[in-house]
């Protein structure tokens, strides 16, 4: 995985897919293709997690879909459509998403977090997990905005890795929002 920032954007890719989950608290604004985290649904893996506004989610769609990575929705390999979740941090500058994908190096933080009028963050879990795993990962996790003092709504993401461990869900949960309150 890569991580990519710049003025207030910060763009997690994983190119070849990964699983992820969503916990959303307060008024989700300023989000994008968050009901296809729910475990029932048939998209398994996402491209990239956004936490950025609209202008930034629609650059990395365009990175991912220049370079075939994507659904695949047709037999040809740019027959794509990337799955790129995201949320915005109300109040800060308008990001570049296809930027902070050009300057994405390999991901050295756990977590990363976004405050203006509202709060969008991610954290990363070394681990295989499955949708609703990565769900209760993010649910939990929330909990770490709120001990480092984030009141705003806010959206947090879980992505694993894919990873094999054997370290039991409530671990990781608990490494998560450590994550998330020291990000």
């Amino acid at each position: 995985m890569l991580l990519g920032r710049g003025p207030g954007v910060a763009v997690l890719l994983a190119p070849g897919g990964a699983v992820a989950g969503v916990d959303v608290r307060g008024a989700p604004v300023g989000t994008r293709e968050l009901d296809l985290l729910d475990p029932s649904t048939l998209v398994r893996r996402v491209q990239a997690v956004v936490l950025g506004g609209p202008a930034a989610v629609d650059g990395v769609v365009r990175w991912l879909a220049e370079r075939g990575h994507g659904f695949p929705v047709g037999p040809r390999p740019f027959e794509v459509v990337p799955i790129v979740p995201a949320a915005e941090a109300l109040g800060l500058p308008p990001g570049d998403g296809y930027a902070a994908c050009e300057s994405a190096v390999p991901l050295d933080v756990p977590a990363v977090v976004l405050v203006g009028e509202t709060a969008a963050a991610l954290v990363v879990v070394d681990a295989d997990l499955d949708p609703a795993e990565c769900r209760r990962v993010a649910m939990t996790a929330h909990d770490g905005l709120v001990r480092r003092g984030v009141t705003t709504p806010a959206t947090v993401f879980a992505v694993a890795t894919g990873n094999p461990t054997a370290t039991p869900l409530p671990d990781l949960c608990a490494t998560a929002t450590t994550a998330l309150t020291t990000a």
